[in-house]
């Protein structure tokens, strides 16, 4: 690739396409990474989804859900240290593996992260709605706090990548200090001595602050199966570490600062979500959160001490899923870019805007996708069958049970692309003589199934013997069944009506 001088277009294979202004340094992709991971969201709510089944052993949940993570991003900081793209893990597939596999990881990772993007947005309509009520008394519906998310995404976005980038970074901080602060006040205090949801039911351990029995099911009521459904969350709360890769054109010396973002952001959520999904665990008492954590969708701030942490629980968690789906906008816009410019998509989503070097088409198709995408959950959907999976019934169950429908759509979706990654690094990785891809390409692989098979077992399983399964869960199978069916019809449709483009796949980008 050879580069102008004004930087504004590059040259691949005779055709010039349009670049993106390197501004941006390791901060800046750092606070992308964290920010889609949103830790102070996901300790506050996916730890909830986790502990449906992982009970009190969740901590351990997000252990191993650490280290699956860390063998996918170290894939993606391979991939990052070589090659610098937009399209991140679309050009890492069809360059290690084949145009094909690209092709469908990239529409299957655009749509995971647009199913994302549109759950946590009802998620920050949720939290809001809930701080409100605690502060204040009054009953906000969820969807007004939505819609501000929307505006204020829009805003930030749209104009300017590094004034977003260092918003969320100086919000990370904030967030994440307020929540582990509480966390480490519910360790100090340690169990209740009865149940803090019946008022009744006496916990064996009260008053204990270490418990190892977090982290070995048996002891904690927990089974393994539930653990590993549980690990599922906890890699899909880890889903976004590799996300600042798709800046990789937007970033000085991005061979190195990608690298470490991807595995830096790893490994500071890890501390923070075995630190926070223990507290928790402590703050119901490990043998009891089997039963108690899932009847709490607001986790930690349900086990604060007092109004005032829960509300400073809230206010990170609400706060963090506003600029975790900021970061879903990026990510999935800069892919819809890549594949636009491309010609594989629409060439129209590989436009970036004259003044502001943003790629304002792709951004408004995901912006579009996401209002579609959460109207027809809420008005398609029978009100009894919302209630049924958020759990409760009044002004934000619409927002609870987007969040939660939506991430289940899109957890075994993501999980599938990293399995692509695996497999992609052992075939780049024996192609080239390169063991530590191999490795890492294993590693993910096999993470990637046991998230995958772990996800899916309760839409086959009922949680309890003779029990229901919910019509939400039955469906997330053939959810990710139609995503990859309708990426590998399309494949085939595009190789064959516009074999120009599809031989120019993943060669807009610069070897470092």
């Amino acid at each position: 690739m050879n580069h102008t001088t004004e930087g504004q277009l590059v040259q691949a294979e005779g055709q010039v396409v349009q670049e993106f202004r390197r501004k941006l340094g390791l901060k800046d992709v750092l606070a992308q990474s964290l920010s889609v991971i949103a830790p102070a969201m996901s300790g506050a709510f996916l730890t909830y989804l986790a502990a449906t089944q992982a009970g009190g052993a969740t901590p351990l949940s997000f252990l191993l859900g650490a280290l699956g993570m860390l063998c996918v991003g170290s894939v993606v900081a391979m991939f990052a240290g070589s090659l610098s793209s937009a399209g991140s893990i679309y050009t890492y597939l069809s360059k290690g593996a084949s145009r094909t596999t690209g092709f469908v990881g990239g529409w299957a990772y655009v749509s995971a992260y647009l199913l994302f993007g549109a759950g946590v947005l009802g998620g920050f309509g949720f939290f809001m709605s809930q701080l409100v009520e605690v502060l204040f008394g009054g009953a906000v519906q969820w969807y007004w706090f939505t819609l501000l998310g929307i505006a204020i995404i829009t805003l930030l976005n749209f104009f300017n990548i590094a004034v977003s980038t260092r918003n969320q970074l100086i919000f990370l901080v904030l967030s994440m200090s307020a929540m582990l602060v509480v966390s480490f006040i519910v360790i100090a205090i340690g169990s209740p001595e009865v149940s803090l949801v019946d008022g009744e039911t006496p916990i064996a351990a009260a008053g204990t602050s270490w418990d190892p029995t977090a982290f070995w099911p048996p002891a904690a009521g927990a089974p393994w199966i539930g653990v590993f459904f549980g690990m599922s969350f906890a890699m899909l709360s880890f889903v976004g570490s590799e996300s600042s890769a798709s800046l990789s054109e937007e970033t000085r010396d991005s061979k190195r600062n990608i690298p470490r973002a991807v595995i830096g952001s790893i490994l500071v959520a890890g501390i923070f979500y075995v630190i926070v999904s223990y507290a928790t665990a402590i703050g119901f008492g490990v043998e009891q959160a089997r039963i108690d954590w899932p009847a709490s969708a607001t986790g930690l701030a349900a086990v604060a001490p007092n109004t005032l942490t829960s509300a400073l629980v809230l206010a990170a968690a609400g706060g963090s899923s506003l600029f975790c789906a900021l970061g879903f906008h990026t990510a999935s816009s800069r892919v819809l870019f890549a594949m636009g410019r491309e010609g594989v998509l629409p060439k129209r989503l590989g436009r970036l805007h004259p003044h502001w070097n943003t790629p304002w088409n792709s951004m408004i198709v995901a912006i579009v996708i996401w209002i579609l995408l959460m109207a027809g959950s809420v008005l398609f959907v029978a009100k009894d069958a919302q209630v049924e999976l958020a759990g409760t019934d009044n002004h934000v169950t619409g927002g609870i049970f987007v969040f939660t429908l939506l991430l289940n759509f899109g957890t075994p979706v993501v999980m599938f692309v990293y399995l692509m990654l695996g497999i992609t690094g052992i075939i780049h990785g024996v192609r080239n003589r390169m063991r530590k891809f191999i490795l890492a390409g294993v590693g993910a692989g096999i993470f990637a199934v046991v998230a995958i098979l772990g996800g899916l077992y309760f839409s086959f399983v009922p949680a309890e013997p003779g029990g229901d399964i919910p019509m939400a869960l039955r469906v997330i199978p053939w959810v990710l069944v139609a995503i990859v069916l309708a990426g590998w019809a399309l494949a085939a449709w595009t190789k064959r009506a516009r074999a120009q483009a599809w031989a120019a796949m993943g060669r807009v980008f610069d070897e470092l």
